[in-house]
């Protein structure tokens, strides 16, 4: 006897006994998979409006040196209200807004952004630099942007004919404002400011002038649009001086409360200083996704996901265990039968097999009656069937062997063989005394 173990067929592995996943498992893999996918739909939406703005350019999202976050840093410091705006003031209508175009801001882009009835100022840029490549945010190599490269900015903001200039060298400023302007009476002392920036033109109203007359806050007539031609006076880069500093906080203050009245000039729109960045490309878009996330659908988006979970609950509890896999080509003389009674019922051949069956029926009685002792075995053909019959009335079958052969022979149809094998298992039954 060898020293194998015997292996029992309940040791087999049979297809479909082994789970691949615990129901918890896949449960948790529909959960993180929803969850996933619900979190990258929702910041795919707000994705724009989640940027920081921090890229070195020059508008009040930035810290570099020719930003504007500095200021508004400082303003709300100064408890002063303050806004950065990535959408359409229209609605809020602030006391001043601030917008710091580009070098190559369009027409169309500026004036669907300043059509309001607030005051408005106009930053012009002044500085064209690269990123720092240590310091992301950051900005290096400086150099005045050109008045031949100010061109199209000017007739962007509606002074086609003005004109940029840049006094070379750097050193402290004082500003003086200009007679019959709200700045009138209005000096201030800035730090050192290098290569200051002037405009003039047609249409332009000096407010605020250097030393020498240069206009630095012009007025756009007859509007209430102001130019202010350096931006190093409200920049970052101002703000390192305390004196820049108080004199960038004074320009916006006496704009927005109409110079030395220090009232806002509009009772109706407040006392808000609002920095504009949509034309610096940080506007805050609409589109389908962010209404269905925003009042008032966010009502409907939030019953339609409970109604999806609820249909997911009802899906996962509704149906019972799934049904065990089988093997696609049987085992056993069960499937050797089924096979064999596949291909007969395919060739429509069942009534030939009324025959043989009466054959196997026969056989069964004869065996049982002791043909071998009363010589039954030794008959055949219609011996053999007189031999039955006399059984037959002597055990009082109902029918009797020679009639069945009769019937047997006269099988057409598939309705004929059933009735037929039905009378010969129980003539088998009452010739073996089976059943009484």
């Amino acid at each position: 006897m060898s020293d194998a173990q015997t292996i029992t067929t309940a040791d087999i592995p049979r297809d479909g006994d082994g789970r691949l996943f615990s129901p918890k498992i896949v449960l948790g893999m529909i959960l993180a998979g929803v969850f996933a996918f619900s979190a990258f739909v929702v910041l795919s939406t707000y994705a724009p409006d989640l940027q920081s703005g921090d890229n070195g350019q020059a508008h009040a999202l930035s810290k570099s040196a020719v930003g504007y976050g500095g200021m508004v840093r400082l303003l709300r410091g100064l408890d002063e209200p303050v806004v950065v705006s990535r959408r359409d003031l229209s609605r809020d209508q602030p006391a001043l807004i601030i917008f710091t175009p580009g070098p190559n801001v369009s027409r169309d882009a500026y004036i669907k952004a300043a059509q309001l009835s607030s005051r408005t100022l106009v930053v012009l840029p002044k500085w064209r630099g690269g990123l720092d490549p240590k310091h992301p945010g950051w900005v290096s190599d400086l150099k005045p942007i050109a008045p031949r490269d100010q061109t199209d900015l000017l007739k962007a903001i509606g002074t086609p004919k003005a004109t940029t200039a840049i006094a070379k060298g750097a050193g402290p400023r004082r500003l003086v404002g200009a007679p019959g302007s709200l700045a009138e009476g209005m000096s201030v002392d800035t730090g050192p400011i290098r290569d200051l920036q002037s405009v003039s033109g047609p249409g332009l109203v000096p407010v605020l002038t250097d030393a020498q007359g240069r206009i630095v806050l012009a007025r756009r007539m007859p509007t209430e649009t102001y130019i202010l031609a350096d931006p190093d006076l409200i920049n970052t880069m101002g703000l390192k001086d305390i004196r820049t500093a108080r004199a960038g906080v004074g320009i916006l203050r006496t704009l927005r409360d109409d110079g030395a009245v220090g009232r806002a000039y509009r009772q109706d729109v407040g006392r808000t200083i609002a920095f504009d960045v949509t034309l610096n490309g940080f506007a805050r878009s609409r589109s389908v996704l962010k209404l269905a996330f925003e009042a008032p659908f966010v009502g409907a988006t939030l019953c339609l996901v409970a109604a999806a979970l609820l249909m997911g609950l009802h899906a996962a509890a509704r149906f019972r265990a799934v049904r065990r896999g089988e093997r696609a080509l049987a085992l056993g003389k069960d499937a050797l039968i089924d096979n064999s009674a596949g291909l007969i019922r395919m060739a429509k051949r069942e009534p030939a097999l009324a025959p043989r069956y009466a054959e196997l029926q026969r056989a069964a009685a004869t065996k049982a009656l002791g043909g071998a002792r009363a010589g039954g075995s030794r008959l055949e053909g219609q011996a053999l069937t007189d031999f039955l019959d006399r059984q037959g009335e002597r055990f009082g079958a109902a029918d009797s062997a020679s009639n069945l052969d009769e019937e047997t022979r006269t099988v057409r149809s598939l309705g004929d063989l059933m009735k037929v094998a039905a009378k010969w298992h129980q003539w088998r039954l009452e010739m073996t005394r089976e059943r009484r």
